[in-house]
């Protein structure tokens, strides 16, 4: 399933501008995607794209196991992250070992995959960055998750918390929240899921950015019903259900 890519903002007060197409296969949850940026600002790394900004592909290709429902499927192939809902922007920061901020991110955006005409459009509202390729650059991403959740009608979060090597040899680590909107959800999300990225490839030429994602969602392991659902209260219980 191919789709076109764009990425335009600002990110240290300087323009973003990215297109590009990708593809899903959510039957292997693999998602690729190339990036050609026409403006790329000094001390920005787009292979923080993954982690922070800006790729809602990624979750629409997630593999679904265990029963687990899938944001695609949840969506019907439509979503979108501080479009629809107000002040409803994705979140994220990045830190060193001493905790010092090395990029922050505020993003909104919307994909579409219904139809022929499929699309994933991001926005960087705002950004600060100090992750310069060739120097402190992404070098690699090891595997990470997250929780995904329904948290009110038509709005499934997502909060991850990740980490990277750094091409200077240093680690960094963060975290991002995903609140998407799901204008015509159609099917409901359990409670608790679990959203694993399983492996980050990437490679960074100049000013192209090619990407390979492979994530899977998966039902919590938890037993115990929530106390708190998107529209009602239940009862805690210390029975566990199989």
């Amino acid at each position: 399933m191919e789709h076109d890519y764009s990425v335009e903002g600002f990110v240290n007060e300087r323009f973003v501008n990215g297109h590009g197409t990708g593809k899903i296969d959510p039957k292997t949850g693999t998602s690729e995607m190339e990036v050609t940026f026409t403006s790329l600002p000094d001390g920005w790394d787009p292979r923080t794209i993954v982690l922070m900004c800006c790729d809602r592909a990624l979750v629409m290709a997630s593999r679904e196991v265990g029963g687990a429902t899938s944001i695609r499927r949840a969506s019907g192939g439509w979503l979108s992250i501080g479009r629809h809902l107000h002040d409803g922007g994705r979140d994220s920061v990045m830190y060193d070992d001493a905790g010092q901020i090395l990029a922050r991110v505020r993003a909104t955006s919307e994909t579409d995959f219904r139809g022929t005409t499929r699309f994933d459009r991001s926005r960087i509202e705002a950004g600060v960055s100090h992750l310069r390729p060739g120097r402190n650059g992404i070098a690699e991403i090891p595997a990470f998750d997250g929780v995904m959740m329904q948290a009110g009608p038509r709005l499934v979060t997502v909060s991850t918390r990740f980490s990277a090597t750094l091409e200077d040899g240093t680690a960094m680590y963060g975290r991002t929240f995903y609140p998407h909107y799901l204008p015509a959800q159609a099917a409901p999300v359990p409670y608790y899921q679990i959203l694993r990225v399983e492996s980050v490839t990437q490679e960074l030429d100049g000013n192209r950015l090619y990407s390979r994602v492979v994530s899977s969602v998966l039902r919590s392991n938890s037993c115990r019903p929530p106390l708190v659902t998107a529209t009602l209260r239940s009862p805690p219980s210390n029975r566990c259900s199989r």
